[in-house]
């Protein structure tokens, strides 16, 4: 391993990234006359904000529409500084103009130097008569934050290969899949993953159906069996940004990194299919984390509502239909 692997192993990327954005933000709210400041990030197809400094109109974990937002425009060619949206030509006709009278902003660019998300600032009202935004400033902000999260991918790739060996090495000795402190902390991870960059992380929990009838009418040996055979087939369709563990007794828990919410049914379907198709019968839901919303452990938690929604409505419809 190279000395610049080994010094990234001691550096928490998110956390860096975080606090350099917090930093920019509150600088920038206090030496400007914008009243919100954000550090927001670009994913499938919405503008998720990250970081804010909230003032009258932002706040973390709001969500829009990439395409009708004032940062998209500024993204594709408009001005950066605009003193009155409403007397611009390139903002006057969006739908966030008649609410955002005052806009600044940059994009940030990732460490594969693509568009991460956007730098921008904000307020109700239009720049009065000698109010000014220093536009180099925000651009050098701008520029200064791309850096830093570059630097702090690298370093987190590293600290992360790190910490995930440890993490799969903690294993269920019946299906060979993470076990619950496993399970831990590639979850504290993700947490950190989600509030930092906006990584989109979904989770799906499955209890199976009849383990115990199993239990009670074949022996444990047969109930062993099951879950072996419910562990391969779930470790077979993991994939390499996927990771599954036995919770305990006959629950499982799939992570799925960079499994955005429109994606999430036609993902995990594919795990619930497969048992079906080998006959083992379980129950399953599932859930996406929501940035500055819905944290990891709230969305297992909806993940695990959801599959105890499901095995009643299971146990009820043969009443139902009698």
């Amino acid at each position: 391993m190279t000395r610049i692997a080994k010094d990234a192993q001691l550096f928490n990327g998110a956390q860096i990234f975080t606090d350099s954005a917090e930093h920019a933000i509150s600088y920038l709210k206090r030496h400007t006359p914008l009243t919100d400041w954000s550090v927001s990030r670009v994913i499938d197809g919405e503008q998720v904000h990250l970081h804010v400094q909230q003032g009258q109109l932002l706040k973390t974990g709001q969500r829009v529409e990439w395409e009708e937002s004032l940062c998209s425009r500024m993204a594709n060619g408009a001005a950066h500084v605009v003193e009155n949206t409403q007397l611009d030509p390139d903002y006057s006709r969006m739908r966030f103009s008649a609410e955002v009278g005052a806009y600044a902003g940059y994009t940030i660019n990732d460490d594969r130097d693509e568009m991460f998300g956007v730098l921008c600032g904000v307020r109700t009202d239009p720049l009065t008569e000698g109010e000014k935004i220093d536009e180099d400033l925000v651009a050098l902000i701008s520029s200064l934050l791309s850096a830093q999260l570059k630097l702090a991918r690298v370093a987190d790739r590293e600290r992360r290969n790190s910490e995930l060996s440890d993490a799969l090495a903690q294993t269920d000795a019946l299906t060979g899949l993470l076990n619950r402190r496993g399970w831990d902390k590639i979850t504290n991870d993700a947490q950190e993953r989600l509030d930092a960059f906006g990584d989109s992380v979904s989770v799906a929990v499955i209890d199976l159906n009849g383990l115990k009838q199993v239990n009670d009418s074949q022996g444990h040996a047969a109930g062993d069996l099951l879950l072996q055979r419910t562990g391969e087939i779930l470790r077979g369709k993991s994939t390499e940004s996927c990771r599954v563990a036995r919770y305990g007794g006959d629950e499982f828990m799939i992570l799925a990194n960079g499994v955005a919410p429109s994606q999430t049914e036609a993902y995990f379907s594919v795990f619930k299919e497969s048992l079906e198709e080998a006959g083992i019968p379980a129950a399953m839901g599932f859930y996406s984390a929501q940035p500055g919303s819905t944290n990891i452990d709230q969305c297992i938690a909806a993940a695990d509502a959801l599959m105890y929604e499901q095995k009643y409505q299971r146990r009820v419809r043969p009443n139902n239909n009698s």
